[in-house]
C-alpha cells in the first residue's frame, strides 16, 4: 500500500511539473448565441469587447454545431462525440447519467486536462444545467442557483436580489435600470476575476466560463437595451417558409406540446402548415410577454430583437472584463481563450424563434481563438465544435484519448488560406424521435435529409444553395436538374456520417 501511494504522488506530482509549463486555457461559452457580432459583419450589433478579441484572434467564420439544443451540443464538444454516438437528444438527466455509465471510457475535456495535470475550474454554465460532472473538475463547480436560468428582478423593488422565477410565468424581457453584477452575469465574472489570483501556482489551468445570456428569457440592465432602437430592416429575410420547405424542416415546437399542455392549451402534432406557423417558436412563447399562438405583430418583433441584442452587448461587456483582468494578471496573461457558443438561434426566420433546426441560421455558430501561439487571422474553412476537444489537447502537447470523432484546427490556424475540402454535420430529431434529420454542410451548399428512424426510409430532402441562396429560402431538392447533385450529397452523407 505504502508503495501504490508513493507511486500514485510522485505521478500526480511529476505530471503537475510538466502541466507548468504548459499553455493556460480560457474557454468562453455564450448560449444561444449566433454569429451577429461586429467582427462577423453586423456592424449595428455592439460587441466591442468580443471583437477585440476576434482583432488579436483567429476566427473561424463558418463553425458549425452538431445539434442546435444546448444540452446535446455541449455533451457533444466537452466529450468529442458526435451525437448519434452519445444518444441524448433529450434534456433529461437520466439519458445523460445513462450515456456516462455506458461510456465510462470517454472523459470530458474537462476530466482528461484534469487527469493531464492541469488545474480544472468552471463557472456558469458549461455543461446543460444540472448536468455537470464534479469528477471533472479540481474544485467544486460555481453554476449558480438552481434555475438560474430564470432570473428575474422584483418590478415592486428592483434593488432587491434577484429572484428565480417559474418557468411557465417568467416574463419574457426585462429591462432594469440595474448595474451589471446584480444579474448573475456580472456577479458570476467577479468571481472569475477573483478566482485568477487564487490560481495554483504548480500547474497550468483550464477555466471555462460560461454565460446564459443571450438565452431566454431576454433579461439585461436598461443601459444595454437603451443600445438599440431597431427598425423593420432589422426583420428576418425569409420569414416565411417556402411550400417546397418540409413543415418538420422549420417547425420547432414539437418538443413543447406538454408544456402547452400545462398552461390549456392543445397543440396540433403533427400540425399542418397552417398550424406549423401560428404555433412555431414555442420555447419563446411559452414566456410571458408574447402570444402562445398565432402573429407576432412587427412592434413586439422589434422589441424582442432589441431585446435580444441587449443580451448580447451584456454578455459582451463582461467578457469585456474578463479580458482586461486575464491580460493584468501575471500568471494568465498568456493565456489561449476560445469563445464558441452552443448553437445559433432563428429571430423570426421560417416564422420560428429559438433554436432546434437544421438550417444554417441555428446551426453555424461564432468560434474565436486567441493565444501566444495563434495569428491573428479569418478562415472560410468549414470547421464544427466537435473539433475543439482534439485541437485543445493538442495546443496543450497533451496526447488525445481515443475516443475523438472530431478533427484537430490546428492545421487550419497554421494555413488559414489554404483550400480546403472539409464539411460539417447537423442533426436534429423530430416528433418524439419519430425523424432524424441529417445534414452536410459543404463548401456551397446544406443537404438533409429527413428518416423515419424505425423503416431508415427518407422521407423528405433539402437542398440549399449558398452561392444564390444564402438565407436558405428555396430548396432545390426535388428540382429535376439537381438529381445527380442530390445523389452525390446523400453518398456522401451516408459515406461520411460518423
Amino acid at each position: 500500500m505504502t508503495f501504490r501511494f508513493l507511486a500514485t504522488v510522485m505521478f500526480y506530482t511529476m505530471a503537475a511539473v510538466c502541466s507548468a509549463d504548459r499553455p493556460n486555457f480560457l474557454m468562453i461559452a455564450v448560449d444561444d448565441l449566433r454569429p451577429m457580432l461586429g467582427c462577423y459583419g453586423h456592424p449595428g450589433i455592439r460587441t466591442p469587447n468580443i471583437d477585440r478579441l476576434a482583432e488579436r484572434g483567429f476566427v473561424f467564420e463558418r463553425a458549425y454545431c452538431q445539434y442546435a439544443k444546448c444540452g446535446t451540443s455541449r455533451l457533444s464538444l466537452m466529450t468529442g462525440l458526435r451525437p448519434d454516438t452519445i444518444g441524448v437528444f433529450s434534456n433529461n438527466e437520466k439519458d445523460v447519467a445513462a450515456f456516462r455509465k455506458r461510456r465510462s471510457d470517454a472523459p470530458s475535456i474537462a476530466a482528461w486536462m484534469k487527469q493531464h495535470g492541469y488545474h480544472t475550474q468552471s463557472f456558469g454554465k458549461i455543461f446543460h444545467d444540472g448536468w455537470d460532472n464534479a469528477a471533472d473538475w479540481s474544485v467544486p463547480s460555481s453554476p449558480g442557483r438552481p434555475r438560474e436560468m430564470w432570473e428575474i428582478v422584483d418590478h415592486a423593488d428592483p434593488t432587491q436580489p434577484t429572484l428565480i422565477a417559474e418557468r411557465l410565468d417568467c416574463p419574457l424581457m426585462q429591462s432594469p435600470d440595474v448595474a451589471d453584477d446584480h444579474l448573475f452575469a456580472g456577479r458570476m465574472t467577479t468571481d472569475v476575476i477573483a478566482s485568477l489570483n487564487r490560481l495554483p501556482q504548480d500547474r497550468s489551468a483550464f477555466l471555462a466560463v460560461g454565460y446564459r445570456r443571450p438565452h431566454l428569457p431576454f433579461i439585461a440592465p436598461k443601459k444595454y437595451f437603451d443600445l438599440y432602437q431597431p427598425d423593420k430592416s432589422w426583420l428576418a429575410p425569409g420569414a416565411i417558409p417556402g411550400d417546397d420547405q418540409p413543415i418538420m424542416a422549420w417547425y420547432n415546437s414539437d418538443g413543447y406540446v406538454g408544456s402547452a399542455r400545462r398552461v390549456g392549451l392543445t397543440m396540433p402534432n403533427p400540425p399542418n402548415r397552417q398550424q406549423a406557423m401560428a404555433w412555431n417558436g414555442y420555447e419563446m412563447r411559452s414566456y410571458v410577454g408574447v402570444p402562445n399562438q398565432g402573429p407576432i405583430d412587427v412592434a413586439t418583433q422589434l422589441r424582442l430583437l432589441q431585446a435580444y441584442a441587449a443580451c448580447v452587448s451584456y454578455a459582451d461587456a463582461q467578457i469585456g472584463r474578463l479580458l482586461d483582468a486575464v491580460d493584468h494578471s501575471e500568471q494568465f496573461k498568456d493565456a489561449t481563450i476560445i469563445l464558441w457558443s452552443d448553437h445559433g438561434w432563428h429571430l423570426g426566420e421560417k416564422t420560428a424563434w429559438g433554436k432546434m433546426s437544421n438550417y444554417e441560421i441555428a446551426t453555424r455558430v461564432p468560434l474565436i481563438m486567441a493565444g501566444p501561439d495563434i495569428s491573428p487571422g479569418r478562415t472560410q474553412a468549414i470547421s464544427e465544435l466537435v473539433d475543439l476537444y482534439p485541437t485543445i489537447c493538442q495546443l496543450a502537447g497533451v496526447q488525445p484519448p481515443g475516443q475523438l470523432q472530431g478533427e484537430s484546427l490546428v492545421n487550419v490556424l497554421q494555413h488559414p488560406r489554404q483550400n480546403s475540402d472539409a464539411i460539417a454535420f447537423s442533426q436534429y430529431s423530430r416528433f418524439n424521435g419519430k425523424y432524424m434529420g441529417r445534414a452536410i454542410r459543404t463548401d456551397r451548399y446544406r443537404f438533409v435529409a429527413w428518416k423515419n428512424v424505425k423503416t431508415q426510409q427518407i422521407v423528405e430532402r433539402e437542398l440549399y444553395d449558398h452561392q444564390t441562396d444564402p438565407h436558405e429560402t428555396r430548396n432545390m431538392a426535388a428540382v429535376a436538374e439537381n438529381a445527380e447533385l442530390v445523389r452525390q450529397l446523400e453518398h456522401q452523407l451516408n459515406t461520411s456520417w460518423q
